[in-house]
């Protein structure tokens, strides 16, 4: 995800740097710098959006690791918890432990007990 977000970003910066110079070698030499006001006023308002963004994905994923710190907590809280399994599963498939096919049929199992 970060390396979708890293092109992401560089693409959006080339194609911004890109617009900006067009904008401004295209406008008249009797605009007075106003092409240059402008692609710079364009510069910044996407560099502004590139940046928020890179924001909100770090809030998401700060957030989705306090779910599951949460989640482990709880389960360590009551070990036999299908919630715990569940954990423990998903620690095992990360681990390499175990195969997907192996967690699917075990996740399947565990919910059904529920």
């Amino acid at each position: 995800m970060s390396n979708i977000r890293n092109n992401f970003i560089k693409t959006s910066l080339t194609i911004t740097v890109s617009c900006a110079l067009a904008f401004t070698f295209s406008a008249p030499v009797q605009a007075d710098g106003a092409g240059a006001f402008l692609g710079g006023i364009a510069v910044a308002k996407i560099g502004q959006s590139v940046r928020e963004r890179n924001e909100y994905e770090e809030d998401q994923a700060y957030y989705a690791q306090q779910q599951a710190q949460a989640a482990q907590q709880q389960a360590a809280q009551n070990p036999d918890s299908p919630e715990a399994k569940l954990a423990q599963l998903d620690s095992m498939l990360k681990k390499g432990y175990i195969t997907q096919a192996e967690y699917d049929a075990k996740k399947k199992e565990i919910l059904a007990s529920m």
